[in-house]
């Protein structure tokens, strides 16, 4: 019985040591950060991923390595003792980015046996004015018919005053409805003529409660059929 106990007790024995160099010497307090901000507003967005090394001997930390250039992360010190805590602070810089940003931090330790640990900022930068479709199509010969398209302000810098103006000027005809005041419109567009192929615009131009004043542009063709605004 002991010789074929023997065996079972030095696997058990091998995976609690595996166990051991698995485990993870650094903890995190959180891996990852969801902030909102809005498009303009901030040069920069920062935040901090508290650790502590919960292990029995010093960690050195490599490396942080952000995803892109736009996000830098930095340490007071690299080296922690056992039970001491630290935090990389983060900075993200937006510049002209909307919608959803995702930035990973990939840390590395002096420990051969742990893998990197993977932080993530999630940044969702909301605009003040947004619109869609953001590209309307006719075909040459078409019916004059109007198309839709959907303004949005958001909540906070609702919208005191909105024109729509087409470029080239007589290109276009547009009229512009009130879904709710200050938060949404509908924009009514429709070009002059279906008679030859056409490429325009709409300028939509937005003054907030704030005093901001922000402008979007939707996109207008008419074009052969068979043939797409991409086509030359």
């Amino acid at each position: 019985m002991y010789l074929k106990a023997r065996p079972v007790a030095l696997f058990a024995l091998s995976l609690f040591f595996l166990a051991k160099l698995d485990a993870s010497t650094l903890t995190w307090g959180k891996d990852k950060i969801s902030t909102e901000i809005v498009a303009g507003e901030q040069a920069e967005v920062k935040a901090t991923f508290p650790f502590k090394n919960t292990g029995d001997h010093p960690v050195t930390i490599i490396g942080a390595q952000p995803s892109c250039g736009c996000t830098t992360a930095a340490l007071s010190k690299k080296t922690y003792a056992p039970g001491e805590s630290g935090e990389i602070a983060v900075v993200f810089r937006p510049a002209e980015r909307t919608g959803l940003q995702e930035k990973y931090i990939t840390v590395t330790t002096d420990e051969p046996n742990q893998p990197a640990a993977r932080l993530l900022l999630e940044v969702n930068i909301k605009e003040y004015l947004t619109i869609g479709p953001a590209m309307l199509t006719w075909k040459t010969g078409d019916k004059l018919s109007e198309q839709l398209v959907v303004v949005s302000a958001l909540p906070s810098f609702p919208i005191t005053e909105i024109t729509a103006q087409d470029e080239p000027a007589g290109t276009v005809n547009t009229r512009i409805e009130i879904v709710d005041k200050g938060q949404k419109y509908n924009v009514y567009v429709k070009p002059v003529s279906t008679g030859d192929r056409l490429t325009a615009g709409v300028a939509i131009q937005a003054k907030f409660a704030n005093g901001k004043e922000k402008k979007t542009e939707l996109y207008v063709y008419v074009n052969p059929p068979g043939v797409s605004q991409t086509d030359d």
